[in-house]
């Protein structure tokens, strides 16, 4: 195990099945990241105040997700979901809504006016959209006063990778705070060079068997490309 940093910019995905676990990956780990991703929606014994216990202990490190992966279907309700953000207002956190199968929680959030920062992710799993397509994307994110950007697609040549590169600089000129990554085998280049080039965040797990997305690097892999890059 390398020696704590905190000059990174890795996140580390936790998805486990009750408030225990989840705190005692954040208590073993954390020093290591600059972030965690806490995905809500897996723990089982869930309680709408734990979500802001966290962030009181860990102010300006998390990201709380409320999805499962691949989109699948929430267990939690949109009144859960609505209720638990309500408690984060004001905090220091980022709340990930896909602006696909969340864009119902993102009018509710504007409608009552919850005064959360919001990263609003983009994930297509099947392939990467064409640039006039993400373009598109993007814009509607800004629209909705997004703090951070998130684009995840699947890389099916390598060219779409070179083309979620091209969108990160482009955003990232014009001073967007975003997070640009391709997922699958092609996609791995933009989670290296994503990572010198200016993303947010490098999502890192600690073992293979806890990424979050097809194509992650385990923190040790990312740790040691990132130092040989120096």
């Amino acid at each position: 195990m390398c020696a704590a940093r905190v000059d990174n910019k890795y996140c580390l995905p936790i998805i486990k099945r009750s408030r225990a676990e989840v705190e005692e990956v954040l208590k073993k780990n954390i020093n290591r990241y600059r972030y965690a991703e806490v995905w809500l929606d897996y723990i089982e014994d869930m309680d709408t105040g734990f979500p802001a216990s966290l962030v009181g202990q860990y102010p300006n490190r998390l990201v709380m997700i409320f999805r499962r992966q691949n989109l699948g279907a929430m267990k939690l309700s949109s009144e859960e979901r609505l209720k638990i953000m309500s408690t984060l207002a004001r905090k220091q956190v980022l709340v990930d809504l896909d602006i696909t199968c969340q864009a119902d929680d993102i009018t509710r959030l504007q409608a009552n006016r919850v005064g959360v920062k919001t990263l609003l992710s983009y994930h297509n799993y099947s392939q990467t959209p064409s640039d006039t397509e993400l373009r598109s994307i993007v814009n509607r994110m800004k629209g909705w006063n997004a703090h951070v950007i998130k684009i995840a697609t699947h890389c099916t040549t390598q060219r779409d990778a070179l083309r979620l590169l091209s969108l990160l600089i482009d955003l990232r000129e014009s001073g967007q705070k975003s997070i640009v990554t391709g997922m699958g085998k092609h996609g791995v280049i933009t989670r290296i060079f994503g990572s010198v080039w200016g993303n947010e965040m490098a999502f890192a797990p600690l073992e293979t068997s806890g990424r979050s997305a097809a194509g992650q690097l385990t923190v040790d892999k990312l740790d040691s490309i990132m130092q040989a890059l120096g």
